[in-house]
């Protein structure tokens, strides 16, 4: 079978691009039709692999439940990239209207939303919704598209389920994009109380202090403390641009998301959290692009670290004008950064 190449990677093509110049320095006629045979069948083969892809929206059904996916950027031939959504419970709307048509212009890309999530459908079970769920059905997205290799870039809590997807099943995972990533976890929470109290004026910051001497878990704390939060310090806490901060809230209104399906999504992901990611992902070896923003409270940059420390083959990049959202607050360069990630080989 005819593996989906990366037309950056050296493909059968790619491979015979210094025997083709020696074959014509020498004029070996019988060598020359050969090789054109070659980049015949190497053409042939993107053409097969690309038979289940077709440019747009459509609804994918995916252990009973119907997800949305979008493909963009099919003409360049690429290992697609698959956009893994943060949350829990998030979409990807934004991202396919800030840095993602950056990303199009040199890479296939498949946005996905999980179930529950943004425009996709809930299932009828609201417990139905486990990371070992997830992690199904996005081997059943590539199941259905017929990919033998996809490139995962999951954004902060879809960091976690790509790196968890790909502990599982690597042999489908060319490489990783890592943007600011964050799992559920005892440390992250206590990180997010940290920013919460460092931005907030002094009525917010009494509040804090009142929510940290109550006898309750910390994670019902951290809950009560976001409940006593507006939209622009959300705004304040998440960017570090404030006319990012001002696309990001305008596109989120525009979208008219989160899904019904979100609240069940994330009850069951936050009861069921093991914050064992570190452990699980220990020496992982696969290629892996991290990219953390200096100012990211929210997790992001400590698991960042954290990660860089742990996978042998991972590159930590720091964006010095950003907080949780570098791809919102330095598209261009992010765009930069992961072309020449999927470009090395």
């Amino acid at each position: 079978m005819c593996k989906l190449i990366n037309k950056n990677s050296q493909s059968l093509t790619g491979l015979t691009a210094n025997r083709l110049a020696i074959i014509i320095k020498n004029k070996n006629m019988k060598s020359l039709i050969f090789l054109f045979i070659l980049i015949f069948i190497d053409k042939c083969c993107y053409s097969q692999n690309y038979q289940n892809f077709n440019e747009g929206e459509t609804f994918l059904t995916i252990n009973g439940v119907d997800h949305w996916i979008k493909i963009k950027g099919i003409y360049n031939e690429t290992i697609p990239i698959v956009i893994v959504h943060g949350g829990p419970g998030g979409h990807n709307y934004n991202f396919e209207r800030t840095v993602g048509p950056l990303i199009e212009e040199y890479a296939t890309v498949i946005y996905y939303e999980q179930r529950g999530c943004g425009r996709s459908k809930a299932p009828k079970d609201t417990t139905d919704y486990t990371i070992s769920t997830l992690i199904s059905d996005l081997d059943g997205l590539r199941e259905i598209l017929g990919l033998e290799k996809m490139n995962l870039l999951g954004f902060s809590f879809g960091a976690e389920l790509s790196l968890r997807y790909t502990v599982k099943h690597r042999e489908f995972v060319n490489k990783l994009i890592l943007s600011s990533p964050a799992e559920l976890s005892t440390s992250t929470v206590l990180v997010q109380i940290q920013g919460l109290y460092s931005v907030a004026d002094e009525n917010l910051r009494v509040e804090i202090e009142k929510i940290l001497m109550e006898n309750t878990p910390i994670m019902s704390k951290l809950f009560k403390i976001w409940g006593k939060t507006s939209t622009s310090f959300f705004d304040r806490f998440s960017f570090v641009n404030p006319d990012a901060a001002r696309l990001n809230r305008q596109l989120w209104n525009e979208s008219n998301l989160p899904h019904e399906g979100t609240p069940h999504f994330q009850n069951v992901i936050f009861k069921n959290s093991k914050g064992d990611l570190l452990e699980v992902v220990n020496g992982l070896e696969t290629d892996c692009l991290i990219i953390s923003g200096i100012h990211d409270k929210n997790g992001g940059l400590h698991y960042g670290l954290y990660l860089n420390e742990i996978m042998p083959n991972s590159e930590l990049k720091i964006y010095k004008q950003s907080a949780h959202f570098p791809d919102i607050d330095e598209s261009e360069k992010y765009a930069k950064d992961v072309k020449s990630f999927i470009s090395d080989n």
